[in-house]
């Protein structure tokens, strides 16, 4: 499965992460950057979090989530939960 796509798409539907020139070149290059730069809520986090559940069949405590700062951070979290769905 390709976590950072997924991950990209959720980002960009509650934050308009692809709207933002610079971010979405980083995003989708392969690159990272600060979450703070996108200034998600916390009901946008939950958002995320449901969808990327949805997308994976995976639990993703909203703890583990908080404690992400980057975007290749939460691809990480994101990644290892889907490595460890049995």
């Amino acid at each position: 499965m390709n976590v950072r796509p997924a991950v990209i798409a959720a980002l960009d539907k509650t934050s308009g992460l692809l709207d933002r020139p610079s971010l979405a070149s980083l995003a989708l290059s392969g690159g990272d950057f600060d979450l703070s730069e996108l200034d998600i809520d916390s009901l946008a986090t939950y958002e995320i979090i449901m969808q990327l559940e949805d997308e994976f069949g995976i639990d993703l405590p909203p703890a583990s989530i908080a404690s992400t700062t980057t975007l290749c951070d939460l691809v990480d979290v994101v990644a290892r939960a889907v490595q460890a769905k049995p």
